[in-house]
């Protein structure tokens, strides 16, 4: 009826873009483990992976790896509307 119930972040680099606990695009799945700890779930596909914290944190971030040998990395943020 109207209501935003999630919002999605893509990209590479903005400083605008970051989640409560200050995870933002380019930040390696050590970084954000550190903050959110273990998720919820996750889907892995190829040299992508999305990982949910949506039962604490209302919150999933996208990965990628963007260049071979390297690690994957923030490149998208979803943040999802709390129950009111």
């Amino acid at each position: 009826l109207g209501r935003v119930v999630q919002i999605e972040a893509i990209g590479l680099r903005d400083p605008m873009v970051k989640t409560r606990s200050g995870v933002t695009f380019g930040a390696n799945f050590k970084t954000v483990v550190s903050k959110y700890a273990n998720p919820d779930g996750y889907e892995i596909a190829g040299d992508n992976m999305f990982v949910k914290y949506l039962t604490r944190g209302k919150v999933a971030f996208r990965f990628a790896r963007l260049a071979p040998k390297k690690p994957q990395v923030v490149v998208g943020v979803v943040v999802a509307a709390g129950k009111s």
